[in-house]
């Protein structure tokens, strides 16, 4: 091969290079603890205090998680096209600071229409948390699957810390300091998020957030290949993977406000509920690494389906499972295999929307998506909870859980082939100086008169 043949090859960054662990790891650390779903992950360990303390029903406690998913839901879409336009990292520092203040005057709430109105917040702020997944998606391009598991294994690492570190302030400080601490975190986190984040598709981005008017605007999607909005919303896979995902995803989240009254009920204890759900992290581990793996290796939208008939057979094991019937054994079982297929959402999520829909819509289709998914995940909480102040059990309650999920599963049957290659996205590096590309050359001539 001549030398300028070489050096007309373009040369693209390794999925595992040191700059894209060093940026994913950031973002990790960013999404898990400076965006709403720190505070999240605190509702359903408070539910027990703050409902004793105000004298609040589980149905008006659930409205809080409504409040959030509703209010997020109405700025998805806002943000997504934003971000797709004019770029990701001014919404999302905007956003960490509006979450960092609805987080700390969470611990300062008298009134059930405060608790309300700070979830609202939380979700019109943490919002922006989209960006990270458009940055992560534009990012891996070579092993997309398995990249995207590398971030779910750091996710699922930092998720599994998160209810010990929330149960711990609580524990010490309060339900109102262990809020007022999260605010702190989120806060000390911005500076890490504006010196190293970078917007999708590029190397070492402008750090101004505000460009002058005179400026021209840059758009940012003009150079990624994918399906324009017009397109997405006329797209018949489009909407089944949008049913398939409310139905498959949405009843299970009514779950989550109310994990420690449902095991109370069952006979275990709240120390119990915090042992689940650190276990159930730790194990997706498994599920992470294998989906990320499966989508690869499987190129095939279906490889979803065998994930899907885990998490209904972990949602049955735990409506099964009681202290006196099955105990920790039966528990154990559906917090394995719910578990496990809990960590495989992200990697095979992610990687089927890049690769039917690409990436210049990316913001407007994911927030699009999550618009509906969040409405509808504001639904279940209360529903949940009144379902079970009427019959005073959650057995009702689990049976919507366990036959929508089934329903879900079944329409990942039809969603047929990917639209585009497994390299959508790939970014050129800079092109080598001449005397780089005559060291390489040199190097590769070395090597093979020495192989």
């Amino acid at each position: 091969m001549t030398e300028a043949a070489t050096s007309s090859e373009p040369r693209y960054e390794s999925d595992f290079s040191l700059r894209k662990l060093k940026l994913v790891t950031i973002i990790t650390i960013a999404n898990m603890f400076a965006t709403s779903l720190l505070p999240f992950g605190a509702i359903t360990l408070v539910n027990m205090p703050m409902t004793r303390e105000f004298g609040w029903t589980q149905a008006q406690y659930g409205l809080a998680m409504t409040s959030l998913m509703w209010c997020g839901a109405c700025t998805l879409i806002f943000y997504g096209r934003v971000m797709d336009k004019f770029g990701v990292r001014l919404a999302i520092i905007a956003g960490t600071v509006g979450v960092g203040l609805s987080t700390l005057a969470l611990g300062f709430v008298t009134q059930l229409w405060q608790f309300y109105l700070c979830f609202a917040l939380l979700g019109i702020f943490g919002s922006t948390g989209i960006g990270y997944t458009k940055i992560v998606s534009a990012l891996f391009t070579q092993h997309r699957g398995k990249a995207l598991s590398l971030f779910g294994v750091e996710s699922t690492l930092a998720g599994a810390g998160i209810p010990f570190l929330l149960n711990w302030l609580i524990t010490g400080f309060g339900w109102r300091g262990m809020f007022i601490a999260c605010g702190g975190i989120i806060f000390a986190l911005i500076p890490l998020i504006y010196f190293q984040i970078d917007e999708p598709g590029e190397i070492n981005s402008d750090r101004r957030l505000v460009r002058r008017r005179t400026e021209a605007r840059i758009d940012r999607s003009a150079s990624l290949e994918g399906l324009t909005q017009g397109q997405i919303l006329r797209d018949r896979v489009f909407w089944l993977i949008v049913v398939a995902t409310i139905i498959g995803t949405a009843p299970r989240t009514g779950m989550m406000p109310s994990l420690v009254p449902m095991l109370l009920e069952k006979g275990f204890t709240q120390a119990d509920a915090v042992t689940y759900m650190s276990a159930s992290s730790v194990l997706a581990l498994a599920g992470t690494v294998v989906g990320g793996w499966a989508v690869d290796r499987v190129n095939d939208s279906r490889i979803a389906i065998p994930f899907k008939v885990i998490s209904f057979l972990g949602l049955l094991f735990f409506i099964m499972a009681s202290a006196s019937f099955g105990g920790w054994y039966l528990l154990g079982l559906a917090m394995g295999f719910g578990g496990f297929s809990l960590g495989t959402a992200r990697p095979i999520g992610t990687y089927l929307h890049v690769r039917f829909f690409g990436l210049k819509s990316f913001g407007f289709y994911h927030g699009f998506e999550n618009m509906f998914l969040a409405f509808a995940m504001g639904c279940a909480p209360p529903v949940v909870g009144y379902l079970h102040d009427a019959s005073g059990s959650y057995t009702s309650g689990y049976v919507v859980m366990l036959v929508s999920l089934a329903i879900g599963t079944i329409l990942y049957w039809v969603l047929g082939p990917y639209r585009y290659a497994a390299n959508i996205g790939a970014v050129p590096l800079p092109p080598e100086e001449p005397e780089q590309v005559k060291q390489r050359a040199g190097a590769a001539t070395i090597a093979a008169a020495t192989g």
